[in-house]
């Protein structure tokens, strides 16, 4: 079978007219070797996809951002190691402090406010201008600027106001003056809302329970540097090709800062750039940058010493995971160049640790969960879990490009019961919960009404169809979910609807003056009690 025909096969299973698609583009040794689409632009309209169709890349975004900032910082117009308060003199609380790389590294330690909007508010649509207010009314945050990674769209957005305050004109014009047309990207652009009809793009869907399909609609109407770039396969294959030749624009620092690695306060070594991770597909070194938005997906991965690029941009295709599809590319192209697949961590080998841990002092809740024989570690009472790998003698270590590393210290069981779990470069006991606590066990200290700050939400705790719920309420909507209780004042929140936040870890206190919010993005998240009466 010939190299066109194994990829055909890959993506085989999209090509049909009742379900959105997939297209690919793949760039190898200087050359288009590959240029497809399958499945459908639109179901309403009946509309195939094609190379031409346009598409959101989601956070696959952010590197055109970052070499924007970059571009603007060799005019002397910003300067990355300033802080964002300096552009943005609003933020005048600790959402002040971080500076610009550090934002576009992840590590300004502030959250988020996609992130806080899911929390408050649902799948509400915030108006234009709420990011900014969102990031300016926090007064905690994730961590210390500078000492951890956490993925965070805010920054990003943050960014995207100091280039526009700075670069004489709206952010999105900017995009398109001094990257886009530079390259001859004439199909590509930054739109801020899926509300705006734009000729040529593809719907973006959400699959129904019943077999139907919504549209997708990111809920926000000013999604900018985070995510805002919509673009076609045979774009992305120029930009990709720019992305070696590097010709246009741009000094050889810029480049280099571009994918320069950031190194921690404690000596390790981050993953992330500026809006490009660093990484390995079996033995092989990559640059990549996957991105998602309600109803599609993205994957863009570079193999430097292999000269291969690849683009897998999906409106909702069933089942397409643009990150995997990327990987089978690679494993057709590169072939007995690869290793072989790293060793899994067998969850037989450490039975006695499956199951939830709490730390008392960050409230953070990690799970050790048995996926089909393989240890995995989940987040915040997620039910699927991320690959661990072998780290030397400190034990396997979760490398999440979104969190920076967990490392589990997974060595000889400890007298006390307790696991080592470390992260952002500080390490915590945590301690086994157990779930077979009955519901009413918490009630007493839960039930009641709360309020946030920060978030600029109440929540409100009940009893309600024999359940224990929690309610959160902000200015533009709402979401409820059913509490699950796993011990010590712990429960999960897990929504029931498709569009609910993921699920979220709330520590309460024992006296029963409030709890702490704890998800993937969002640390320590505050709710004090309204009422008085306990």
């Amino acid at each position: 079978m010939d190299l066109e025909a194994r990829l055909d096969a890959l993506f085989a299973v999209w090509n049909r007219s009742d379900a959105p698609g997939v297209a690919a583009g793949v760039v190898w040794r200087g050359a288009v070797a590959y240029r497809k689409a399958f499945g459908m632009a639109s179901l309403e309209s009946g509309v195939a996809l094609s190379a031409q169709t346009k598409m959101r890349i989601g956070s696959t975004s952010k590197h055109m951002t970052a070499l924007l900032a970059l571009l603007l910082a060799e005019e002397g117009l910003l300067d990355l190691d300033a802080p964002v308060r300096d552009y943005l003199p609003e933020l005048i609380g600790a959402g002040g402090d971080p500076t610009l790389r550090m934002l576009l590294q992840h590590r300004g330690g502030s959250r988020c406010y996609v992130d806080l909007g899911f929390i408050a508010n649902g799948m509400a649509t915030l108006p234009i201008g709420e990011a900014l207010a969102s990031q300016a009314r926090q007064g905690g945050g994730n961590f210390a600027p500078g000492e951890a990674m956490i993925y965070n769209n805010g920054g990003y957005h943050l960014v995207s106001l100091a280039i526009e305050r700075t670069g004489g004109a709206p952010f999105e014009q900017q995009m398109k003056i001094r990257l886009f047309d530079r390259i001859g990207l004439s199909d590509t652009a930054s739109i801020p809302s899926d509300r705006v009809i734009t000729p040529g793009m593809a719907t973006l869907h959400l699959a129904e329970p019943d077999g139907g399909w919504r549209r997708g609609l990111f809920p926000t109407e000013e999604l900018r540097g985070e995510g805002g770039v919509v673009s076609t396969v045979d774009d992305m294959i120029r930009w990709m090709r720019h992305l070696r030749a590097r010709d246009r624009f741009g000094s050889r620092e810029t480049w280099e800062a571009l994918i320069e690695r950031p190194r921690f306060s404690d000596g390790a070594l981050g993953a992330y750039g500026l809006g490009m991770t660093h990484g390995q597909y079996r033995g092989v070194a990559t640059r990549h940058h996957a991105g998602g938005v309600v109803g599609g997906s993205c994957q863009m991965i570079q193999f430097p010493e292999h000269d291969l690029d690849i683009v897998i941009l999906s409106n909702g295709a069933p089942g397409a995971n643009p990150v995997t599809l990327a990987r089978g590319v690679a494993d057709i192209l590169l072939g007995d160049q690869l290793a072989s697949s790293p060793p899994l961590v067998a969850a037989s080998a450490y039975g006695d640790r499956v199951g939830q841990w709490w730390s008392p002092k960050t409230g953070m809740l990690y799970g050790l969960i048995d996926d089909a024989g393989e240890l995995k570690l989940s987040v915040c009472g997620a039910p699927t879990g991320l690959p661990l790998s072998p780290q030397g003698d400190d034990g396997p270590v979760c490398s999440s490009s979104g969190l920076g590393d967990i490392v589990v210290d997974l060595g000889a069981t400890r007298a006390d019961g307790l696991l080592s779990i470390r992260f952002g470069g500080e390490t915590h006991d945590h301690v086994r919960l157990t779930p077979a606590v009955e519901t009413p066990a918490i009630e007493a200290s839960a039930v009641g009404a709360y309020v946030c700050a920060d978030a600029d939400c109440s929540a409100v705790v009940e009893v309600a169809a024999g359940s224990l719920q929690v309610g959160f309420r902000g200015r533009y909507g709402g979401w409820t979910a059913e509490l699950r209780p796993l011990g010590r004042g712990v429960a999960v929140a897990v929504g029931d609807q498709a569009g609910d936040p993921f699920p979220i870890a709330l520590s309460f206190d024992a006296n029963g003056g409030g709890f702490n919010l704890n998800g993937v993005r969002t640390r320590a998240l505050r709710f004090d009690r309204r009422d008085t009466e306990r």
